[in-house]
């Protein structure tokens, strides 16, 4: 039995940047130009990027006036495991020492990121930021266990508690926390979820979400 993407040849690294951004940074509508800036990549490099991944049904791609803007293809389950595969990898890159730091965490929930100012640069962090989405009957466990852990730690936790649906409902919003997480943090655990409740919120308007990107800041 074929394995993921067996019978396509590997991502470039690049197709893989493009493929997070427009994962994590969802409720932006992004064209090629947008995403060439973003990348530091020539627009003429991320066009025919988006184009490649939209032709492999990673992507769906919508016009508005002269520009054609592109969306994670989330109908797929061959999209829903790339995102998936992709976030592992950049956890497992960039995060490694917190997922040994939290594994002990990871059976009591559905899904932690770790994002803010640790990310950026820990030394100058004074905490430590956690998304936090758990079932309310793990609260008390998961509030022992963060107390344990901050008698231990150099910088303190600081928890943003969610159940499964303050995420979907805040993604919807959006709630500025809860997007910032998802778009600067790194998925530590609970990557299916994660997908599955972007999915969700990206469905409350359809794969592309509203106003149209002309009427964007």
């Amino acid at each position: 039995m074929g394995t993921i993407g067996s019978h396509m040849p590997p991502l470039a690294t690049k197709e893989r940047e493009v493929l997070l951004l427009l994962f994590k940074d969802f409720s932006k509508d992004y064209n090629a130009n947008s995403v060439s800036k973003k990348l530091q990549m020539s627009r003429r490099g991320a066009l025919k990027i988006v184009k490649k991944l939209e032709k492999q049904g990673l992507l769906l791609g919508r016009q508005y006036g002269k520009a054609v803007f592109y969306k994670i293809n989330l109908n797929e389950i061959y999209a829903r495991k790339m995102i998936e595969i992709l976030l592992m990898e950049e956890s497992k890159e960039k995060a490694a020492r917190w997922l040994f730091e939290f594994k002990e965490l990871f059976p009591q929930l559905q899904i932690i990121i770790l994002f803010g100012s640790t990310v950026r640069d820990y030394d100058k962090a004074h905490d430590i930021d956690l998304l936090l989405v758990f079932t309310k009957t793990k609260f008390k466990t998961i509030l022992e266990w963060i107390t344990m852990k901050n008698r231990i730690l150099l910088k303190p936790i600081h928890p943003i508690n969610q159940t499964s649906q303050d995420l979907i409902t805040n993604l919807k919003k959006p709630d500025p926390v809860v997007l910032n997480a998802l778009r600067f943090g790194y998925v530590l655990y609970g990557y299916e979820k994660l997908i599955k409740a972007v999915y969700q919120a990206q469905q409350a308007y359809g794969n592309f979400a509203v106003p149209e990107p002309k009427s964007r800041l």
